[in-house]
């Protein structure tokens, strides 16, 4: 195990946090902890009394952004071929652009839900494929240190989405938007990172991706180096 995701009290309630346990960890040993740690269930549950996440849908009406990864696994999942990043963004998802902020997320249907959800049993119906956010989203306390590992995944693999969408449209003189207006963008603006050029998250490294002082306060029991 190289990332440990364990119960703990936060603020009066069963909450989570998380340590690293060695400098090798990533983001997919990150993503395994938490699954875990869903599955057994147990925790406090900030929005609703049932103690399972299966069947709950609360958070599927919500904002999902998408990393770079999330899209290459969602052409798998609805099996599109090609290489056009384009083609899978107008299939499953929503770009806004004010510029220079630029948000690529899930696509939502008419009443606000996500489109992969079934309506009839409120499960995913790509479980296995699900966008990283939502891996990583549990409606109970978290410590800030978990909170803050959660963020910058999830901050970092989007930048990386919205550069890819950037060169692509480069390439093809076209940028597609579904919300505001590309002006004025510009590549400078989203800088390679760790996210560019993997294509699952076994193979990003929890210790790239964080900042000198998260990295210290997630593994500082683990003295990782």
């Amino acid at each position: 195990m190289r990332v440990r995701v364990f119960t703990v009290e936060v603020e009066g309630q069963k909450g989570y946090d998380v340590e690293v346990l060695s400098p090798e960890a990533t983001v997919q040993d990150y993503l395994d902890g938490l699954n875990r740690l869903i599955e057994e269930g147990g925790l406090a549950r900030l929005r609703c009394a049932i103690k399972l996440c299966a069947g709950c849908d609360r958070c599927c009406a919500e904002r999902i952004p998408l990393t770079s990864i999330d899209v290459f696994q969602l052409r798998q999942a609805q099996g599109i071929g090609g290489n056009s990043l384009y083609e899978v963004l107008s299939r499953c998802a929503e770009v806004e652009v004010e510029s220079p902020w630029v948000d690529i997320t899930l696509s939502r249907d008419g009443s606000g839900a996500c489109l992969f959800l079934n309506k009839e049993n409120r499960h995913c119906k790509i479980y296995a494929h699900r966008p990283l956010v939502c891996q990583t989203f549990i409606c109970s306390p978290a410590t800030e240190r978990a909170k803050s590992l959660r963020s910058t995944v999830v901050n970092t693999g989007e930048d990386e989405l919205v550069r890819l969408w950037l060169m692509e449209g480069m390439l093809t003189g076209s940028l597609p938007v579904n919300k505001g207006g590309a002006k004025d963008l510009s590549l400078t603006d989203w800088e390679e990172n760790p996210f560019t050029g993997k294509l699952n998250y076994g193979q990003i490294l929890l210790k790239d991706l964080c900042p000198e002082k998260l990295w210290s306060e997630l593994s500082l029991q683990a003295n990782c180096p």
